[in-house]
């Protein structure tokens, strides 16, 4: 459960996720070079499976500690040209919670339309093959949960 903001300050709650049949959550920070890298895969990530009614949303951890960090992360998605939606929120949200659990990053995971984690995370970036076909697979078990 959280509520918060996207990076242009309208606000963003846990219900965003009943709003999709699946959400795509990645979690990165400005200085992680593998995280900058896959923004431009991320984004058309985004536009490929919105047909499928799942939308991605970034989550750059440094915004939820330090707000100042969110003019870094608007530049570096504008600089990639990354249009999907990115969020922060209170860092002692239950969402806020599960990040320090990540020991790696980018890590990607899967949101149901309750807002269950569908699967495990994947660790590392959705560029690589093995862990784009991990998330595929993740996208396909909740995209089949939101039609039963």
């Amino acid at each position: 459960q959280f509520e918060g903001k996207d990076l242009d300050g309208n606000s963003v709650s846990s219900s965003l996720f009943a709003d999709n049949a699946f959400t795509v959550v990645n979690f990165w920070f400005s200085g992680c070079k593998p995280c900058v890298d896959e923004m431009d895969d991320l984004n058309a990530l985004n536009q490929r499976i919105q047909e499928q009614g799942g939308e991605v949303i970034g989550i750059n951890t440094e915004t939820l500690m330090q707000r100042g960090n969110i003019a870094a992360a608007r530049q570096i998605l504008e600089q990639a040209g990354a249009a999907f939606r990115n969020i922060y929120f209170d860092s002692a949200s239950d969402a806020g919670k599960f990040r320090p659990r990540h020991y790696g990053f980018p890590t990607t995971c899967v949101v149901d339309r309750q807002g269950n984690i569908v699967g495990e995370p994947i660790m590392g970036g959705i560029d690589n093959e093995d862990n784009a076909a991990a998330l595929q697979k993740l996208i396909d078990e909740a995209l089949a949960q939101s039609q039963q």
